[in-house]
């Protein structure tokens, strides 16, 4: 593992800092992310929701608030048609609850993964039809590349609005209102990275602010905060970067998530051992939340993850939450004995190959689950993956990237023998018909050993600082809690400590697969912990350097200061 430290020149930090009167430490973190300015380091520090910038200057907004404003004051049938995972989830939830606030009762379906697929498709347009005659189709984080679909409802008489944040494979739709930034020039504006829920926020910001010109009722009495909680978890959900925008809902997000959570999320925080008023982090929502979500989906029940965010009723709540976590346990279940078989296959066949494709059938080849065991092969062996599941003649999965990668512009070389394709750089979705399996294995390696050279880059780490065993106190929680909630382009920090020696030999925990240690700091002992290390025990009585993270650990009701070792090395 390479170790890379970040290096900033003496007079450099010693300015900022002083124009900030904040540590060095905290100085080189807020460079490492490439701010150099203290206005620009204050709003980083300090994120405003007065910050976000207008939701009018975002391509196609105008047209798609005023499209709803009309349905709103006709009293028309809108169908809300979201995708199966937390993104999609939320952005539905989002508008549905503000509509029915707004006097509408607009209808919601969840596309069903095995037969329905990903998104606007016309198995979940046929479903979705046939509970009313529907004046408008709204399609959340989805629809930018059904041209089939919104050719139909054209045709059919039914306007279509698409807000959605996937990468185009094509031109524009010409008959449907777009909102997706990704469909313009990038030219650095805030609201580039938005993912679907932020831009839903937005769409429910731009909505209000023309009601509330024309006095409406209803409208002066609701407040956009309100959709914060939501916004911000489809935003660190969907792993967007969490700068510009995204940090600023995502900040607001978790701090309206804990304070004053509605019923549904209120069910999903107690099942997940969090509590109101408890400190929340970005991993709350990464590890414990938008797994439990996300897995209603995979095992192709979405809408029980929707009801849930919309039910008011306490009791069904609770119900419905319990049925969220079985599907929770279910999905454990199926990933690790998929995880196990996917890893066996990348080993005896991909081990000397820059990428790889693996396929395979049966109760635990789930593709609900194929996105996960794919995030995991990727990290564990540093190369894109894809896990496909075989159901009959077609092949269905996902593929993870590593940086410097993309994964959309790898399989649009490989597009002839894809049934459907799409996603965005290092997360996609794919089919195929297994008769093209073993041709497009071949091709899509070579596509990544072309572009990479035929090796891919050594595994690394960024070092964000060296420290001092004595730095290891809480007003360095304080500076690194400065730059949270921590995501895609806003790392958490990674400190390393170079020539100690551990005062104790560390010992084993868990089922054996970890161990703790300890670290004097000059008032005491800092504890770490190691996951899924203990075959790389290091020694006490050498000479070591510790690459790790800093954070604070809350058990019991109780907050103690705590390492989690990410690499160690013998001391040169």
């Amino acid at each position: 593992m390479l170790w890379i430290e970040d290096k900033f020149e003496k007079e450099v930090v010693d300015a900022l800092s002083s124009q900030l009167s904040v540590s060095h430490l905290l100085t080189k973190f807020l460079l490492a992310r490439g701010i150099t300015q203290s206005k620009e380091a204050i709003n980083f520090i300090s994120p405003r929701l007065a910050h976000l910038s207008d939701p009018f200057e975002i391509p196609g907004m105008t047209e798609a608030v005023k499209r709803v404003v009309n349905a709103i004051e006709n009293k028309e049938n809108i169908l809300l048609i979201g995708d199966y995972d937390v993104d999609g989830i939320t952005s539905t939830v989002i508008v549905k609850k503000n509509l029915i606030s707004l006097g509408l009762t607009p209808y919601h379906v969840t596309p069903k993964r095995k037969s329905e697929g990903y998104g606007l498709t016309q198995e979940v347009l046929d479903r979705g039809l046939q509970v009313e005659s529907i004046d408008l189709v709204i399609a959340l984080d989805c629809g930018t590349n059904s041209i089939e679909e919104s050719e139909f409802l054209s045709a059919s008489g039914i306007d279509l609005i698409v807000i959605d944040h996937h990468q185009s494979k094509g031109p524009p739709l010409t008959n449907a209102i777009q909102v997706n930034p990704h469909l313009h020039d990038d030219n650095g504006e805030p609201w580039r990275l938005l993912c679907t829920a932020g831009l839903a926020f937005k769409l429910i910001h731009g909505i209000l602010k023309i009601l509330r010109q024309r006095g409406v009722k209803e409208a002066l009495e609701l407040n956009p905060k309100d959709s914060l909680a939501l916004a911000g978890l489809g935003t660190i959900a969907d792993l967007v970067p969490l700068c510009d925008e995204n940090r600023i809902l995502a900040t607001f997000g978790l701090k309206y998530l804990f304070e004053n959570p509605c019923p549904g999320l209120q069910a999903i925080l107690q099942l997940a051992n969090l509590t109101a008023g408890s400190d929340p982090s970005s991993e709350d929502i990464a590890f414990k939340i938008a797994p439990r979500i996300n897995a209603c989906g995979r095992l192709d029940d979405a809408d029980v993850a929707t009801s849930l965010l919309l039910e008011t009723d306490h009791h069904k709540c609770k119900s419905l939450a319990l049925r969220m976590n079985q599907y929770n346990e279910e999905r454990k279940s199926i990933e690790s004995n998929l995880s196990e078989d996917a890893l066996q296959q990348a080993k005896e066949f991909f081990t000397d190959r820059s990428a790889v494709v693996v396929c395979g059938q049966g109760n635990h080849w789930n593709p609900g689950v194929v996105g996960i065991v794919a995030g995991k092969l990727a990290n564990a062996l540093g190369k894109p993956c894809i896990v496909l599941a075989q159901t009959g003649s077609e092949c269905k999965g996902s593929g993870r990237g590593v940086q410097g990668i993309d994964l959309v512009q790898s399989l649009d070389q490989c597009k002839e023998l894809l049934e459907h394709w799409g996603g965005h750089p290092a997360a996609v979705g794919l089919s195929l018909s297994v008769d093209n399996l073993e041709h497009f294995k071949q091709k899509f390696i070579d596509v990544i050993e072309t572009d990479t050279g035929g090796s891919l880059p050594e595994s690394s780490i960024r070092i964000a600082a060296v420290i001092k065993q004595e730095e290891l106190q809480e007003s360095l929680l304080r500076d690194l809690n400065n730059l949270a909630p921590f995501g895609q382009k806003n790392p958490e920090p990674i400190l390393a400590l170079h020539n100690i020696r551990l005062p104790q030999e560390p010992r084993k925990v868990g089922n054996g697969e970890h161990f703790q240690f300890s670290i004097q700091n000059g008032k005491g002992t800092v504890s770490g912990i190691a996951w899924n290390m203990s075959d790389r025990i290091p020694p006490h009585s050498t000479e070591i350097d510790l690459a790790f993270r800093f954070r604070w650990n809350s058990w019991n009701g109780r907050k103690t200061p705590q390492m989690i070792l990410e690499d160690w090395k013998l001391s040169s």
